[in-house]
């Protein structure tokens, strides 16, 4: 689990890097986000499954302070997913708000929706410029890499939420097995008083 939280660390560097207006297409930094999510994700399913063959095992004598150790990193686990949810879902949230403003650009890439200074009643039959075409497809290719990247990270939350069912399911079954102990050992107790 300390290897996710480092590797958090960096996914998180990672996001604000990647929303950082730059003049690259950004390739290299959403192939690093998607490296990172990949491992975070991995390193996150596999300590679930170490979690749930802990619980597998034979019951002992050390039986209550295994479950005692296992509910603690269950919940270490779920608290870790959720964190890892929460970051993707609000870099999702600001990949989304700049795609918006990117559909709110005009050809011209004016913000405020007023005309260019160029456009006078003599220029309206010229069409595109060389100018406004290579902005067009610009802003067309800034918003299919943004598409891109939202898609990956909607699948990756979609990975997490499955994987905090899975641990809450867990947890419950945790639960049920020591409420399970603590009946027998009450009855047992109940037995030797009687006697």
């Amino acid at each position: 689990m300390q290897r996710a939280r480092t590797k958090m660390t960096e996914l998180a560097k990672a996001h604000a890097k990647a929303l950082m207006p730059s003049f690259g297409d950004g390739r290299d930094d959403q192939r690093a986000i998607e490296v990172l999510t990949h491992e975070i994700t991995d390193l996150l399913k596999r300590s679930e499954k170490r979690l749930q063959k802990l619980s597998m095992k034979d019951l002992s004598e050390d039986s209550n302070v295994r479950k005692n150790v296992q509910r603690s990193l269950a919940t270490d686990l779920q608290n870790l997913s959720m964190e890892f949810r929460k970051k993707q879902s609000s870099y999702l949230k600001q990949l989304r708000q700049q795609k918006e403003g990117q559909d709110g650009v005009d050809l011209e890439m004016n913000m405020n929706g007023t005309k260019s200074t160029f456009e006078d009643d003599e220029f309206d039959d010229v069409g595109f410029t060389e100018i406004q075409m290579s902005k067009l497809k610009k802003s067309e290719a800034f918003t299919r890499e943004r598409e891109r990247e939202i898609e990956q990270v909607v699948e990756s939350v979609n990975e997490l939420a499955q994987i905090m069912k899975d641990l809450s399911v867990l947890v419950i079954d945790q639960g049920t097995i020591i409420d399970r102990i603590d009946y027998n050992i009450q009855n047992v107790a109940a037995s030797v008083e009687e006697g």
